[in-house]
């Protein structure tokens, strides 16, 4: 609604009746006419009961006191006072960021150890003690808003001190800000412009490892990590000025290592990124228990378990035990938190490095490291929430996942995790063992053609080349042995492609551009694969095609799959793409994709997409158990007339960030070809198989639904149908 009133030239201050004014409506025809009213004016008593808090000197009093005057957390689904002792090791770093002598504090621990529940009890300090701008930074921004939502305002909720100074207006609790009497919380994430043109006292920083190792707003401009930046927020604030990091580890530890290098008593080994590298820079501390029998202080630390090995993983958790390495007492897992309890009175607790090396003194020490950044690293075994026959049980299901499938992902996370240490790759060392002369002089005698006679079932995988499908058949045993049985290339198109040409103007097969050049793959899945000594072979339980290559491959493939399907075949083929890197979640997956590729519409088929890293991790490892073991992948003899086909399943190194061709090399389809045969045997339900039980698709002889007969002059039967009766009874019409 626009109002204009009459200008009247008049001395008087006399009040502007209706008809002095003129209404003109600014509505369409049907708008919605109320609008809301407008908020009250702000009272001068209300703005003076914000400021106040200001004038107010700060209260002299640690983190950990104010926390437990003021800060309620949940406990077993009752929400609680605040008590240090049921995470003591937090106390120290936490009552650390009001120290003048340093200007950042990184703890490293386990997942699950108090470290986010500290970091929100120092966050919320100043809320009551020490009005002054606050920024936490999470991750990434659905992370903050889950952590927000989820941790943060349930604290703030039930903890009547803080929801008291709590801001009332729809803007001053939002995920982003946190708005209290007389300062203000910021929540964010890991960009140049969170980190960027304030001023802050306190900046936290948690699970940092999760952190982009460098910001900036260009790739080709970075500066600097989000530590780095954050110590930049502060520096308004002087020496009361803090930055507390906070993560479990996630980067691995740095191969080649320097081997002259002599570390001190508590530093962890190189590693490149994350929240390693600060803790190595700072004091170093670690947490020490004192012996109950011989008074000694000493680490509890995973290394430090008893446990008997030779049980299953459960067994042997159950009786693990902590045991001194002086006296070789053993203590049990009753009395972790009692010892936790005595470290922070006094017998034990957390010890730092001296500049020499060759002493471990208290953090307020003199002779404690000299660096800007006080440092902690906790050991999973001690964490209060940690339960040692968890712990045992998962490092030995992880280590015997990984002495079966070479894959050593589980492992690293539990390390990472549960431990709260960077991982290092054990295997590294072996990895010259896997050459060329190794393959040749540990052949497998074999027919082409024909699988060995403890094959239970056939995979047979395909590469995409420019102008070839390479080919490779792979029969797999008991216990996940494999032997590879044939290799070929198909090259030659079919005779009723198009523009097929005569003599010498004949064209190769084209997958990327001739749909019609798919067909040479149809008869793969009827092929048999005759068994050594049998007179019956093997049908393929799975043909995998790769889904990746030149334009136009993952067109006619997705094309192919669905001619597949029509004609009945929809359970035996499978097309692939592979996904690099280390952390990814799974080995295998057969399902939609998440999205298309460069924003493009996702494709209505599943793919089987593979780890490749990873099941490159497992093929390099059953490569090395050549001379027998569960496991074991096998190279024919045959192989031994084409020593180029057999380099390309040693063609490619292993890096930090992955697999990749050793330089000089060209051809590598063994590899690609394996780990597709390997992720197919997997999406069958290879790492399922109960070997003293299996499933039809996985049985000896001539039981396997698989197994066709080789009947001279006849045609391949099945060994199912040979055995197929006729029914003696109708049953649907059984009666009673």
């Amino acid at each position: 609604m626009v109002v204009f009133s009459r200008l009247r030239l008049c001395r008087s201050r006399a009040k502007l009746t209706r008809a002095d004014m003129l209404e003109i409506s600014d509505r369409a025809l049907g708008q919605i006419s109320d609008l809301p009213p407008l908020p009250p004016f702000a009272r001068a008593h209300e703005l003076l009961a914000d400021a106040l808090p200001l004038l107010d000197a700060p209260s002299r009093i640690s983190v950990t006191e104010s926390a437990r005057r003021n800060i309620r957390l949940e406990t077993r689904g009752v929400w609680q006072n605040f008590d240090p002792d049921v995470t003591p090791y937090m106390v120290e770093p936490s009552n650390t960021v009001l120290s003048r002598l340093y200007k950042g504090g990184a703890f490293v621990g386990p997942a699950q150890s108090g470290k986010t529940m500290a970091l929100i009890t120092t966050a919320l300090r100043p809320v009551v003690c020490d009005p002054s701008p606050v920024l936490i930074i999470h991750m990434d921004r659905p992370s903050r808003d889950r952590w927000v939502e989820e941790s943060l305002n349930p604290v703030i909720q039930n903890s009547p001190e803080i929801a008291d100074r709590l801001g009332r207006a729809r803007e001053d609790s939002t995920f982003s800000r946190k708005r209290f009497r007389g300062m203000r919380l910021n929540l964010g994430y890991p960009t140049p412009q969170w980190l960027s043109s304030a001023k802050y006292k306190l900046v936290c920083l948690t699970d940092f490892d999760h952190f982009p190792p460098e910001l900036g707003v260009r790739k080709d401009a970075p500066e600097g990590s989000a530590f780095t930046m954050a110590l930049q927020r502060i520096k308004s604030y002087l020496s009361r000025g803090f930055v507390l990091a906070e993560s479990t580890p996630a980067w691995p530890v740095v191969e080649g290592e320097q081997s002259n290098y002599e570390p001190g008593p508590h530093e962890m080994p190189l590693v490149k990124y994350g929240i390693v590298p600060l803790y190595n820079r700072g004091t170093r501390g670690r947490w020490y228990w004192e012996c109950r029998d011989c008074g000694e202080l000493f680490q509890p630390v995973l290394e430090q378990l008893h446990f008997n090995a030779e049980l299953s993983p459960r067994d042997a958790g159950e009786s693990a035990e902590m045991e001194c390495p002086f006296c070789h007492c053993l203590i049990g897992s009753q009395h972790k938190n009692e010892l936790n309890r005595a470290a922070l009175l006094g017998r034990g607790g957390w010890l730092h490095e001296t500049d020499s090396g060759d002493e471990l003194v208290p953090l307020g020490d003199s002779k404690v490291r000299g660096t800007e950044i006080a440092s902690w690293a906790l050991n999973g075994a001690a964490a209060t929430f940690a339960n040692w026959s968890d712990l045992v049980s998962r490092k030995l299901e992880a280590e015997r996942e990984m002495e079966k499938l070479g894959d050593d992902l589980d492992l690293a996370r539990f390390y990472y995790t549960d431990i709260g240490v960077p991982y290092k790759r054990a295997a590294n060392v072996n990895e010259g063992d896997l050459s060329l002369s190794f393959l040749r002089d540990n052949l497998q005698d074999a027919e082409k053609g024909v699988a060995p006679d403890w094959a239970r079932f056939v995979v047979i995988s395909v590469d995409v080349q420019g102008t070839y499908f390479p080919v490779q058949i792979t029969a797999f045993g008991e216990e996940g042995q494999a032997q590879v049985v044939d290799r070929f290339d198909l090259t030659v198109p079919p005779a009723d492609a198009p523009n097929m040409g005569q003599g010498e103007e004949a064209r190769k097969l084209d997958p990327a551009r001739y749909f019609e050049d798919w067909k040479v793959l149809e008869p793969l899945a009827a092929r048999v694969i005759s068994v050594a000594g049998a007179d019956h072979g093997l049908s393929p339980v799975r043909v995998v095609v790769d889904f990746q290559g030149r334009p136009g491959v993952s067109d006619n493939a997705e094309k192919f799959l669905r001619g597949r399907r029509r004609a009945q075949e929809g359970k035996v083929w499978r097309v692939s793409r592979g996904q690099g890197g280390w952390k990814t979640p799974f080995r295998i997956r057969h399902d939609f994709p998440d999205r298309g590729h460069g924003g493009k519409q996702a494709r209505g088929i599943k793919l089987l997409t593979i780890a490749t890293d990873r099941l490159k991790d497992t093929f390099a490892a059953s490569l090395k158990k050549a001379t027998g073991g569960s496991g074991a992948f096998f190279l024919p003899s045959w192989m031994r007339k084409d020593e180029d086909m057999l380099g390309e399943y040693v063609a490619e190194e292993r890096l930090s960030d992955g697999w990749a061709k050793k330089p000089g090399e060209i051809r590598n389809e063994g590899i690609d070809l394996s780990v597709m045969a390997r992720a197919g045997a997997e999406d069958k339900g290879l790492l399922k198989i109960d070997w003293s039980s299996p499933p039809k698709w996985a049985l000896g002889g001539i039981g396997n639904e698989n197994a066709v007969v080789l009947a001279e002059n006849a045609k391949p039967r099945r060994a199912e149908q040979e055995a197929r009766r006729a029914p003696t009874q109708i049953n649907y019409l059984k009666r009673g």
